[in-house]
This record gives C-alpha cells, sequence and structure tokens, in this order.
C-alpha cells in the first residue's frame, strides 16, 4: 500500500512558481499548509503571486547560474523541490534554441548538482509531451523523437534525472504534460487568446485547427503534482498527464465561441501551419493512475467554463502580465 509524504508544515520549493501552472501548485500547496518558498526570474510573472506575498517565501534567483540555486536550497531546506522551469516552447520574441538548453539541461544539472547530497528531498520535475513527437495515446515507454529543440532539451533533462537518481540515490519524478489550461495562463497561449477574442467580439485569425492535442484542466494537473510530490513511488518514474483524448484545436476553440455565445467566429485556414507542427498528440495515463492515483477528471466543456467565468473576472490580468 503506497503512503503519503505529508504536506502539512512540509518545506516546498516550487522552482518557477511565478508560472500559470506554478502559481495554481502554490495556492494549493498553501491550502494544505504547507511553507511554500518560490524560487523565480523577476518579471512580470509575479503578478500572480500579488496579494500573497506574506504567504509564501520569494526567491529572486536564476536556475542557470549555480550559486543562485544553491543559496535557496542551502537557505529554504525543502523537502520537495518542483522544477517548473521551463523555457516557451512556441516561438516567443527573444526566446532562441540556446536558452532551451541553458534551462532544461544547464539549468536541471544545476538543481541536481545542487541536491545530490540529499536523497531525502523528492525532486518532482515537470517533463513535456514535445519529447515524443506525434502519436496517439502515447506511453511512457514511446521512442523519444522530439521534433523540436525545445523537445529535445527536456528529454535532456529527463536523462538527467534519471542518471542523477541511479548514481546518487536522488528521490525523482518526472510528469510529462500534454496541454494544461486554466486560470492564469499567459494571454497568448491557445484557449486565452480565443477567450479575449471572444469577449472583445474580435474574429480568430487561426490555422485550419486540425491538429489534435491533449487538453487537461489546471486543477487536475495540480492534482498529479501533488501525488507526484507525496507518493512513494519508484524513484526515476515517469508519468504522462493528459486527458487520454485527442481533441482537433478547431473544436476547442469552436467550443469556447459557442460555449461565450459571442458573435465573433474563429477564421479557421487564415494562418499557415508550423513546417514542425505536430499534428497529434494524447496520453496513455495508465500509469499515472496506476501508481499515483491519478485520473483526469474535469471534463473539457466545464474546464473551458471554469476558464472563461476566470477571465471575464480577471480582464487586467492581460497587462499586467504583459508590462514591461
Amino acid at each position: 500500500m503506497q503512503t503519503l509524504l505529508p504536506l502539512k508544515d512540509a518545506r516546498v520549493l516550487v522552482i518557477g512558481g511565478s508560472g500559470a501552472i506554478g502559481s495554481n501548485l502554490v495556492w494549493r500547496l498553501l491550502a494544505e499548509g504547507s511553507r511554500v518558498g518560490i524560487f523565480t526570474l523577476p518579471g512580470p510573472d509575479l503578478v500572480r503571486m500579488r496579494g500573497h506575498e506574506s504567504q509564501v517565501e520569494i526567491m529572486i534567483g536564476d536556475l542557470t547560474a549555480p550559486e543562485s540555486i544553491e543559496h535557496a536550497i542551502k537557505y529554504f531546506q525543502p523537502r520537495i523541490v518542483y522544477h517548473l522551469a521551463s523555457s516557451v516552447w512556441a516561438r516567443v520574441a527573444g526566446t532562441t534554441q540556446a536558452d532551451h538548453l541553458r534551462v532544461s539541461g544547464l539549468g536541471t544539472l544545476n538543481l541536481l548538482e545542487t541536491l545530490k547530497g540529499k536523497p531525502e528531498t523528492r525532486i518532482v520535475f515537470t517533463g513535456s509531451a514535445a519529447v515524443y513527437g506525434p502519436g496517439t495515446l502515447l506511453r511512457e515507454d514511446s521512442p523519444i523523437a522530439p521534433n523540436t529543440v525545445f523537445g529535445a532539451c527536456k528529454a535532456a533533462a529527463s536523462d538527467l534525472l534519471r542518471t542523477y537518481g541511479r548514481i546518487w540515490g536522488l528521490s525523482t519524478v518526472e510528469l510529462r504534460f500534454f496541454m494544461p489550461y486554466g486560470p492564469w495562463e499567459h494571454p497568448h497561449r491557445l484557449i486565452p487568446q480565443t477567450i479575449l477574442s471572444a469577449l472583445d467580439g474580435r474574429d480568430l485569425p487561426m490555422t485550419a485547427g486540425t491538429q489534435k492535442r491533449d487538453p487537461t484542466y489546471i486543477d487536475d494537473v495540480v492534482e498529479a503534482l501533488i501525488l507526484a510530490g507525496t507518493k512513494e513511488v519508484k524513484t526515476g518514474s515517469i508519468y504522462n498527464i493528459g486527458s487520454g483524448q485527442a481533441v482537433p484545436v478547431r473544436d476547442m476553440v469552436q467550443q469556447v465561441f459557442t460555449l461565450m455565445q459571442s458573435a465573433a467566429k474563429p477564421l479557421f485556414g487564415e494562418l499557415p501551419m508550423r513546417a514542425d507542427e505536430i499534428m497529434e498528440m494524447s496520453a496513455d495515463v495508465s500509469a499515472a493512475r496506476r501508481d499515483l492515483g491519478w485520473e483526469p477528471r474535469t471534463p473539457l466543456a466545464d474546464g473551458l467554463s471554469k476558464t472563461i467565468a476566470w477571465w471575464k473576472e480577471n480582464r487586467d490580468f492581460v497587462t499586467r502580465i504583459l508590462a514591461k
């Protein structure tokens, strides 16, 4: 029978804790009674922490600088470390291929070097479905065949994690996310962009939308993170986290406009498909179900409705997160 490591009063460090997934995880950890530290770069992402600064220990630092993460670990002495730091998968101005390697490669190496004498500390790494390339109901033992540099660097981080686990006895777990969505996402991502277009009554230029993704609501993602941080599982374990359903992007987008009863509409085919676009991705989540007791519990319509309601109440997040 698997046991749970206690979260109440546990010292939990969330690296990348001011991002969309990290902030949702932080709220859950606080509700569980954990003592939460956030290690993050300075910048607009910190607006997600506004009003909660007294509840968390915020450490400004850079995972790619070894002395920075060494100081944070030594100071905070975490029992659980969530490594959510990541470069941006999508093409965003200013993001280079070298950024992917610095964050996923060098940053992960720095963290593992810092923790290699602490086998009692659980390390949860947020990997990505991008390591696989295209496929339906992909399993954790599916071939590693990324078609982006981002995916290749995530795969390198995965190898580092398991290698340090074998050599140094570290307690490591990797979750490979497919398409998390929900409150606090960056407005440039697919679902927020669609919601904001509908709210503004603007038609949304898009690709044909025939590519399929596996959307997972943030509450289910956070539950997977909590279980990965507390369940007694074999070190080096990897778990896919998705809904198990491949949904065409055009169907997700159309569902948002329909739920919002918007007069605006998606303009499918107005934009070209990316040359390296992955046309179909979905997860086999049987391993997470078996070992973690995790289930994707939120139907897409419910998750979209909750996300729409959040954006209606938080329109100002756009200007705050885009502030320079």
